[in-house]
This record gives structure tokens, C-alpha cells and sequence, in this order.
């Protein structure tokens, strides 16, 4: 993907900038477009627009958002001020590189942060635990590389990424259930904690049928939005064709039908 042919900003082009930095309403996808070419410093853009405010599927019903952050912040023992939806839900299209201005949709995931060290520290904890036991074994590693094997241990391609991406989260205080084996407690305990609101999201006018849910903790905001800054600024090198955009990882947990339609 390749970004459009630049000109040079206008003063009214900074004008309309400021304007919608100053948060009264969200962007389209082509003046957030623009700001994401326009700034240097993203970490103002992902609070203004994707870590605060009313999101997009709640925008008829906000005081439904203020249910649904108190329903999230109860079952997991915080603050209702440290619960929020980003991503396409949150603007009503995709602010990542790989998909941006991609509507949100019924297919769609939503997206939701939570902001706890303590969970971060369990989560992580218990996730690495389950590394651990990936193969091969550390002794058996160190036999090969002791008795001068020709053939060293080989790595599963999908438990090396899924290392990478556990050691990565961790270096930027974040931790992602996903990661976790679909059977384990800990994963199963997160996203069912994020079913049971699903009622909120049908009760809408119109109704929002989710059928898919992500979430990610954070042991801090400031590492949220560290984790937001620097998603718009590998946006930023997507549209300016400067990179090429990459997969998200699919941490999505799929939602039982707990609620009526």
C-alpha cells in the first residue's frame, strides 16, 4: 500500500488541524489520515481520539458506556476510569496500518483496555509459565550446543512468534489473554468476564452485535498509550508508503451466544 502524493499543508489546512485536535468531534478517515502524515507526535493522538471520549458504537447511548465501563471495571476489581474501547469501535473505522478506514462492521472486533499492574503481572507470569514448557527443552538445547550437534533443535514457526510477541508485550507493559492456550483458566476467566457484557452492546439503537471480542492489559496508561503512540506511527509509515503494513496478530476470542437477539 501506497501513501497518496503529499502537498504542502496550507494555513488553512493547519487550521482545520488544531480544529479537530481539539476533540469536538471524531474524524472522518481522511482528516485522520492527515493528522496521522501532519504530526510527529502521535502520543497526542491516540489520547484525544482512541484512549479517551464517547466510542462510535456507543455514540447514541453514551451513559450505556458508562455502564459498560463500570460492568468491565467491577468484574475485574478497578476503577470504572480504567476501562475504555479503542480501535474501529471506538472511531467507527480502523486506525491501524494493515487496515486503515475499514469500517467497523458486525464482523468486526471490538477492542478493549484495561489498565491494572496487577493483572498485567499475573497475566504475564502465568503466560510465561506456559512458555516454558514449549519444546524443545532448555537442557535439550544445551546438549546440542555442548555435544556439537549438526542438527539443532528445531522451533515450532507459530510458538516462536508467539514468543516474541509474549517477550515484546512484556517489554511495553502490556499483556495480551490471547496469547494464553484456549483451555487456560486465566483466559477463559478474562474474556468470559468480557461476554457478559454483550447484553449492553444488543440494547443499542441501532443494535451492535458483537461477535467478537479483544482485549489487552496495561500495567499503566502511560504504557497504553506508548502501545496507541507507536500504532499511528507505524500507521504513519503505511500511508506514507514507507512500510509495508502488517498482519494484526488474531487474538480475538470468539462470544457465546449468552445473550438474546
Amino acid at each position: 500500500m501506497h501513501g497518496k502524493t503529499q502537498h504542502p499543508a496550507t494555513p488553512r489546512d493547519h487550521e482545520k488541524l488544531l480544529d479537530l485536535l481539539a476533540g469536538q468531534k471524531t474524524p472522518t478517515p481522511e482528516e485522520f489520515r492527515q493528522l496521522i502524515l501532519a504530526l510527529d507526535n502521535h502520543r497526542v493522538l491516540a489520547k484525544v481520539f482512541l484512549l479517551e471520549g464517547t466510542p462510535f458504537v456507543f455514540a447514541n447511548r453514551p451513559m450505556k458506556y458508562v455502564i459498560f465501563r463500570e460492568q468491565v471495571a467491577d468484574r475485574f476489581e478497578i476503577g470504572s476510569q480504567d476501562v475504555c474501547i479503542v480501535g474501529s469501535a471506538k472511531l467507527g473505522y480502523s486506525p491501524g496500518g494493515h487496515k486503515f478506514g475499514t469500517p467497523f462492521a458486525d464482523t468486526s472486533d471490538v477492542d478493549v483496555v484495561i489498565i491494572s499492574e496487577p493483572l498485567f503481572y499475573r497475566g504475564s507470569r502465568e503466560l510465561f509459565e506456559t512458555l516454558n514448557h514449549l519444546e524443545p527443552s532448555v537442557s535439550l538445547t544445551r546438549n546440542a550446543m555442548h555435544g556439537g550437534s549438526k542438527t539443532p533443535p528445531q522451533v515450532a514457526l507459530p510458538d516462536w512468534l508467539k514468543v516474541k510477541d509474549s517477550v515484546r508485550n512484556f517489554v511495553y507493559e502490556n499483556f495480551n489473554p490471547g496469547l494464553l492456550p484456549p483451555e487456560h483458566p486465566l483466559r477463559q476467566e478474562i474474556f468470559e468476564n468480557m461476554a457478559s457484557t454483550s447484553g449492553l452492546f444488543l440494547a443499542l439503537e441501532p443494535q451492535v452485535f458483537v461477535s467478537k471480542i479483544r482485549c489487552r492489559v496495561f500495567r499503566t496508561w502511560k504504557a497504553a498509550e506508548d502501545y496507541y503512540a507507536n500504532s499511528l506511527r507505524e500507521a504513519k509509515a503505511v500511508l506514507a508508503g514507507t512500510k509495508h503494513p502488517e498482519p494484526e496478530v488474531e487474538d480475538a476470542e470468539e462470544l457465546a451466544e449468552t445473550t438474546e437477539k
